[in-house]
């Protein structure tokens, strides 16, 4: 135990500490706020402005595919829509969700042996 406990000092002199000045610290955490806001915030402000209720033609343009292919998704069940009488909406929530999951499950397959 005793050559542990010297080893261990041994260690411990050898390690050097710095320790910022206020001013230092103060700045880094100025800098670090400063670009976590600039790297989060258009997210934020896309995601405020967006709108809740997209039609068949915008999620169309997201998903880049045609109306047959938009209708099959619809009728097999994989893109979730709200229809009122004629006119059919898609919560902009769900279309990133099954984006999402286009998205992990394209990823799955690339790395599967």
């Amino acid at each position: 135990m005793q050559i542990l406990t010297e080893r261990l000092n041994i260690i411990i002199v050898k390690m050097k500490i710095y320790i910022p000045t206020k001013v230092e610290l103060e700045e880094t955490i100025r800098k670090t706020v400063r670009e976590t806001i600039q790297e989060s915030l258009p997210g934020v402000i896309r995601k405020a402005t967006r709108k809740k209720w997209l039609k068949s033609s915008d999620v169309m343009e997201i998903l880049q595919c045609s109306r047959p292919h938009l209708q099959y998704l619809r009728d097999s069940g994989q893109i979730p829509f709200h229809q009122h009488n004629r006119s059919i909406r898609y919560d902009i929530d769900e279309v990133e969700e099954f984006l999402n999951r286009g998205r992990l499950n394209r990823r799955d397959s690339t790395h599967s042996p």
